[in-house]
């Protein structure tokens, strides 16, 4: 019966400083991929903000006698973060010499260099929406008190008093590979989240980077109605008629799309196609395929597919640029038709907006 007892104790125990110990983790999204060995690099897919974890730099080589290489301590802090759930991304920064011309002291013209920026590696973890993220603030404190065997028993580092630990010195940063202009375009608009809320086959829940976009709708009259998704769209508090319809005319042309098959569309190699809606301020717009990066080959073969081609006038037989066209057919023969869209005449890429 004692031992029964103590070894709920230890039990308790042993729960209460797992508790203890985990708490101080921050939440991770998605379970992180931690591979030891493999390579990740920080790439513009991440951030736009991240947490600049620490530099490193190789010993001069006469000063060096073993141990790991800066890249390897790097790839080796990579993973210790990636265990605990934070993803993680080495950065490599190049020496750069730049040259000047000068006088020594007796006028005499001289040219001299001078180290601007030297070779280090970085490691940077995170992927947040804003430096206020919570996650990343939480993510961050972890960080500057986290102990990595790497730097602890293969590193060389010197405390201070603002800086007691290796990674102390850990603050948000931007991804170092994006312009400021990249930046800003990943800021969601609030308006943007508004008017997509709740809308089924929104844009906003496309996986990928990139998507085209193949319809537009717009608006162009106002009213006083308090029902539209629109109200408060504007400054002046009008409400456009036009863009409810525009709205309504972009979703269901994404459904017929996405039943594309049923229709007969595309003629001759009927499929069902993977298509998005996504409302704005003055537009609604159709979008279709979620691509990685702006060089898949699917995007040239959705382009040349929506856009516009060189057919003869019904009329005249003389071919023009003719914009192309869904639709749905009418019930029966001779029935008007239900539904029919005007694509836009070019199809353009666009990066896909993500929700906070």
């Amino acid at each position: 019966m004692r031992t029964m007892q103590l070894f709920k104790q230890c039990l308790i125990i042993t729960i209460a400083i797992t508790v203890c110990a985990t708490s101080f983790l921050p939440v991770a999204e998605a379970r992180i991929e931690a591979v030891k060995g493999k390579k990740y690099k920080l790439t513009k897919r991440h951030g736009p903000w991240m947490i600049m974890v620490a530099s490193l730099r190789d010993i001069p080589e006469s000063r060096r006698s073993k141990g790991l290489s800066a890249q390897e301590a790097a790839d080796e802090l990579v993973y210790e973060l990636r265990k605990r759930g934070i993803p993680a991304y080495t950065f490599s920064q190049e020496s750069v010499i730049q040259r000047f011309n000068t006088l020594d002291r007796l006028g005499r013209e001289e040219r001299r260099s001078y180290a601007a920026q030297r070779a280090m590696i970085s490691v940077i973890a995170g992927n947040y929406s804003d430096s206020e993220d919570e996650v990343a603030q939480k993510t961050l404190n972890y960080i500057k008190h986290f102990q990595p065997e790497v730097i602890t028993e293969n590193g060389v580092y010197k405390k201070t008093p603002g800086q007691p630990g290796p990674l102390s010195g850990a603050f948000l940063t931007i991804n170092p590979l994006l312009s400021p202009q990249e930046v800003a375009q990943r800021k969601q608009d609030p308006l943007i989240a508004k008017l997509n809320s709740g809308v089924e086959y929104s844009l906003l829940n496309n996986k990928g980077n990139y998507s085209l976009v193949i319809a537009s709708f717009y608006g162009n009259s106002v009213t006083e109605t308090a029902t539209s998704r629109f109200t408060n769209a504007s400054e002046s508090k009008e409400v456009s008629n036009s863009l409810d319809k525009a709205a309504q005319n972009a979703w269901l042309l994404t459904k017929a799309l996405r039943e594309a098959k049923k229709y007969g569309f595309p003629a001759g190699n009927a499929t069902d196609i993977d298509a998005y809606v996504l409302h704005e301020k003055y537009r609604s717009i159709v979008t279709v395929g979620s691509f990685k990066g702006p060089d898949d080959p699917r995007i040239e073969a959705y382009a040349k597919l929506f856009g516009s081609k060189m057919r003869p006038h019904p009329e005249t037989g003389v071919e023009a640029m003719t914009s192309e066209y869904f639709i749905i057919p009418g019930n029966s023969a001779g029935a008007p038709p239900l539904a029919s869209w005007v694509f836009d005449p070019k199809p353009t890429l666009m990066q896909v907006p993500k929700a906070k």
